[in-house]
């Protein structure tokens, strides 16, 4: 199986245990090239657009993006995973930027 389908089933929201706070209602993942020129992963969690980003903390955040690492560790991926966070509405922001 190629990594970034074993990294994409790792991510399967039905069977990934994430903390309640953000609310993630999508993961997507890409392979990435780091600075480096390393081989690594993007990876995108889409939280709910009516999310209180005022009411999420740096810890909420952190709990988040270490159980995305678990995951992925326990299904043999080491590649690091380039984590980022967005609203639908950010992300159709950029589409409309292009």
């Amino acid at each position: 199986m190629a990594v970034i389908d074993a990294a994409r089933e790792a991510l399967d929201l039905s069977k990934l245990q994430l903390p309640p706070s953000p609310p993630v209602t999508q993961l997507e993942c890409e392979d990435y090239t780091d600075a480096e020129g390393e081989s690594a992963l993007r990876i995108l969690a889409v939280i709910d657009e009516s999310t209180d980003l005022e009411q999420v903390t740096g810890h909420d955040v952190g709990e988040l993006k270490y159980a995305i690492r678990q995951s992925l560790r326990r299904h043999g991926i080491n590649l690091f995973p380039y984590i980022f966070l967005a609203k639908p509405s950010e992300l159709e922001e950029e589409d409309d930027g292009d």
